[in-house]
């Protein structure tokens, strides 16, 4: 009764979201396909105007709030971040779905191959692994299962989980197999060599990672503690040197020094802190994967913790300073 309770929820607050979604005509086609593709790597069920239709009206309800709460420039950013949240949720999403079906898959294609060596038939092994504790793999063999009792050919549903995982690996682990299955070779000898091929090249990566923690760590570090903490320091120095020349008379005091232009270059500080962050990000992606556009998940989460630490810094250091 509770499953069914929650399940009606589900579905009403479907309903309600799905009245959100954009006119087709408001989105360029291309964008519409690149973003309904990441929504299905990820496996998120709401399609892409449903999915842009929510973020953008949570956009535009932040947009007047912070406007009216702090200023107008914080209003857009708010809008905007709510915006690059629409594409980096779905790329977080689908990158850990693709980690866990990696990690998975030699464990399942070594299960295939024992099987089969049991006397089973493929399509009946493929069922067999949909219907195991194989997480996100088991959804997908599911879904292939599903795709060839509708009359598709095993090697197209093979090459569209493939392709909807987004993996090289996978797609380079797939197309072996098929060549193996082609070529008239033994299916159960061509899974273990696939499987015993993808164990090795997870452990590279492993490696890999290992070998760049140190300096992945500096990273991180200096992104997110180091520099926004100075920058927050020297953020705060304008309310500082106002507070040790309160009662100074005129002559000497804060008013001889340019407050105005004081103030506007500790403004621009708060767009270095957030900058050097992400671009902090987009070098660990460097680092850690030999690919840029891999930093990309790192860097908006980044620029945000970088901006909250020198915002809080900033704040509190004069009445820290005041307290001693």
């Amino acid at each position: 009764m509770a499953e069914k309770e929650e399940k009606k929820g589900r579905n009403r607050l479907r309903s309600i979201l799905g009245k959100l979604s954009l006119p087709q005509f408001l989105v360029p086609r291309r964008f519409l396909v690149s973003t309904e593709i990441m929504l299905a790597n990820a496996n998120i069920s709401f399609s892409a105007r449903e999915w842009m239709g929510i973020f953008s009206v949570l956009g535009l309800l932040l947009l007047i709030v912070v406007s009216l709460i702090v200023n107008p420039f914080a209003g857009i950013g708010a809008f905007l971040f709510t915006q690059a949240l629409m594409l980096a949720i779905p790329r977080m999403q689908a990158d850990k779905r693709r980690a866990e079906i990696e990690e998975a898959l030699p464990d399942a294609l070594h299960h295939m191959a024992v099987s089969i060596r049991t006397g089973m038939v493929l399509e009946s092994v493929i069922q067999e692994i949909a219907e195991a504790e194989y997480g996100a793999l088991s959804d997908e063999f599911a879904q292939i299962t599903l795709e060839m009792r509708r009359g598709r050919p095993l090697k197209d549903a093979l090459l569209a989980f493939s392709k909807r995982t987004g993996s090289k690996q996978i797609e380079r682990a797939m197309r072996l197999l098929l060549e193996g299955i082609e070529s008239g070779g033994p299916i159960s000898e061509v899974l273990e060599e696939v499987s015993e091929d993808i164990r090795a090249v997870r452990m590279i990566q492993r490696e890999r990672k290992s070998l760049t923690s140190q300096q992945v760590s500096f990273l991180a570090m200096a992104s997110l503690m180091a520099g926004p903490f100075v920058m927050g320091v020297v953020g705060a120095l304008p309310q500082i040197m106002t507070q040790a020349m309160a009662g100074v008379g005129e002559a000497g005091g804060v008013e001889q020094f340019p407050m105005e232009e004081i103030n506007s270059i500790m403004k621009a500080l708060s767009f270095y802190v957030f900058a050097q962050a992400v671009s902090g990000g987009i070098m660990m992606g460097v680092v850690m994967y030999g690919d840029f556009k891999k930093g990309f998940k790192f860097a908006l989460p980044m620029g945000v913790v970088a901006y909250l630490v020198f915002y809080g810094v900033k704040k509190l250091m004069p009445g820290m300073l005041a307290a001693f």
